[in-house]
């Protein structure tokens, strides 16, 4: 039997977990964020989701083919990396029009970042054991949606948007090192 949990499945699987987590913890908080910090009302909580789904929804054709056309292994890192550099970015955003810049962005990064974990991690599973490797893998983002909202409230109400931010970068600094270092055939 080959072996499916291995440190770059692990890893795969870890960095796509945090990842999520963080959208979910944002779908969650970025809302009171901004009723609370901003001054917004209803109609600008859903222009931040909605910012995040249009660079979302734009990017993922393209991810696919970015990722055939270049190193995935240095994809993955950097993609990591910008992911966490516009999670930090979140902290400093001093007006609605920069968190809507910064979800746009956000969306574009978390379509590549996730389309990019899925596909390091169909290459790193063996022959054998794939479907059973990637329902392993999709229990990643399951995971996340659980969890990931509650930290996100739980966030929310015993701190504040700074705290949210910091805690959701360094998830994005950790989802580096899962997902940046692993070997790739």
């Amino acid at each position: 039997s080959e072996a499916l949990w291995t440190r770059e499945f692990l890893g795969m699987s870890l960095s796509n977990f945090l990842i999520y987590i963080t959208q979910y913890a944002m779908i969650a908080a970025l809302p009171i964020v901004i009723m609370t910090e901003y001054g917004g009302g209803d109609v600008e909580a859903g222009l931040a989701m909605t910012f995040f789904q249009i660079g979302t929804v734009t990017a993922r054709p393209f991810a696919g083919i970015l990722i055939d056309a270049v190193n995935k292994r240095h994809l993955m890192l950097a993609i990591t990396v910008a992911f966490f550099l516009v999670m930090t970015a979140f902290a400093f955003a001093a007006a609605l029009s920069a968190l809507y810049g910064l979800r746009l962005l956000h969306g574009v990064i978390f379509a590549v970042a996730t389309t990019t974990a899925a596909a390091l991690v169909a290459l790193v599973l063996p022959p054998a054991r794939k479907g059973e490797g990637i329902g392993y893998f999709a229990l990643s983002t399951n995971l996340a949606m659980v969890v990931g909202p509650m930290i996100g409230l739980l966030l929310m109400e015993h701190s504040s948007a700074t705290t949210l931010f910091v805690a959701l970068s360094i998830l994005a600094a950790i989802s580096i090192a899962a997902g940046g270092g692993q070997k790739l055939p």
